[in-house]
């Protein structure tokens, strides 16, 4: 049977490592840098600059880190284990996709229990879907792949 889509091709399992650098020390060091581009005067307003900037600053590093973990291989890198990261993406989009549709009827209930007027919430913009879902993904694959393997270890005894 032919593929219908290309394969991907994924990192390299050394390219884990750097994801959980990234992910780790991505905030402190775009913080850092961030106070250092003011203290030098290169940031003229800095009200402005984290009214805009402020998202890419957390969410960078995070997305950054995910996508590295999430698209390195694993050590053994067989069916199994492609199977499963397969299924950890498609439940990920779904559950992100019924997450976004339901979060303004629960928005809106609490403000109506509130007593204030509804309206749509910020649902963290696509940086903040992004991260999610990302992060979902790889936790996912992660617990698959532990419990799969446990039960090839019982089966094997």
């Amino acid at each position: 049977m032919k593929e219908v889509m290309p394969p991907i091709k994924l990192l390299p399992y050394r390219y884990k490592r750097y994801g959980l650098w990234v992910l780790i020390t991505g905030i402190p060091i775009v913080t850092l840098l961030t106070f250092a581009l003011i203290s030098l005067g290169l940031i003229p307003r800095n009200d402005a600059f984290f009214d805009e900037w402020s998202k890419p600053i957390i969410y960078y590093p995070i997305i950054i880190g995910l996508a590295l973990l999430n698209f390195s291989k694993e050590k053994e890198e067989d069916e199994m284990v492609q199977h499963v990261r397969y299924q950890s993406f498609m439940t990920g989009v779904l559950y992100l996709i019924v997450g976004l549709l339901m979060l303004p009827l629960f928005t809106n209930i609490v403000r109506l229990l509130e007593g204030r007027a509804i309206g749509m919430p910020d649902v963290g913009g696509m940086l903040g879907a992004l991260a999610l879902l990302l992060f979902y993904t790889y936790i996912y694959l992660r617990i698959r792949l532990h419990h799969i393997r446990k039960a090839l270890e019982a089966d094997e005894e």
